[in-house]
């Protein structure tokens, strides 16, 4: 059977929107960066298949094995050719975090108190989010403060776009109107805390000019859209159209993140 492409767009973004910002504000657009995105993009699509397939048993066929050799033979280069020891830590990493979501994945299913827990995909974000990182070494040759800041604000970003789909889905499924605010506030207050929470994290790091007032412009179509929840929960709506904006925010966010870093700098 042939390598079937993941079918989740959302996760597409989560991979991609790190790596590509993190690539774009350490200004390096070079061989290993290259490298790296085939790399990146190889595995999840080497993942997503295998899952759809019957998990990593499905190593054993043929178009599973070769690509999973030409990925390995990439990784090699990275390494040895060009340097970038770094990103053995991050593939380590990586692992560990697969290892932890499919452990949160099969508990989930053993509860089946809905098709994919809050966890699961939240473990998900940090896992996809290692795009940046890896950028980062392989446009730079290391880890620097700056490479982990972007991490760090795209991870801060779609842990609340998460949030926000699951809660708007979740407000869905319930079958129920939501009237007042109270009720409204009470079913979905994990979104609005979280970004409460963030919005006090941003404005804390531009005061003490750890961040650029910039940045905050980044997060702030992530904001407005989740205080919007308010008024949404309990409204139908296409599944992947929800998605597609998911993608476009995404996209929103990496643009003014990289101009702001671009300006401040």
């Amino acid at each position: 059977m042939a390598i079937r492409m993941p079918a989740e767009h959302g996760a597409w973004g989560m991979l991609m929107v790190p790596f590509l910002s993190a690539a774009a504000v350490a200004g390096a657009w070079n061989v290993p960066v290259m490298l790296c995105a085939a790399l990146a993009l190889g595995l999840f699509v080497l993942r997503g298949s295998a899952d759809q397939q019957g998990g990593w048993r499905a190593l054993r066929k043929p178009e599973h094995a070769v690509l999973a050799l030409v990925l390995l033979a990439m990784a090699g280069a990275l390494v040895l050719a060009y340097g970038r020891a770094q990103l053995i830590a991050v593939a380590a990493a990586g692992v560990a975090l697969y290892g932890m979501q499919e452990a949160i994945v099969r508990a989930h299913n053993e509860s089946r108190a809905e098709k994919r827990s809050l966890a699961a995909e939240l473990m998900g974000v940090v896992l996809l989010s290692l795009a940046a990182p890896a950028a980062w070494i392989a446009a730079r040759g290391r880890l620097e403060p700056e490479g982990a800041q972007v991490w760090a604000l795209n991870v801060l970003f779609f842990l609340g776009g998460v949030l926000y789909v699951k809660y708007r889905v979740r407000s869905l499924l319930a079958h129920r109107e939501f009237t007042g605010w109270q009720e409204r506030l009470a079913f979905a207050w994990p979104v609005f805390f979280y970004h409460l929470l963030l919005l006090a994290f941003l404005a804390t790091s531009i005061f003490l000019r750890e961040l650029s007032a910039a940045v905050l412009l980044a997060f702030a179509p992530g904001i407005l859209r989740a205080s919007g929840l308010v008024f949404q929960l309990g409204q139908k709506f296409p599944i992947r159209r929800l998605g597609w904006m998911e993608v476009a925010h995404s996209v929103v966010f990496a643009a003014l993140l990289v101009m702001a870093y671009r300006f401040s700098g």
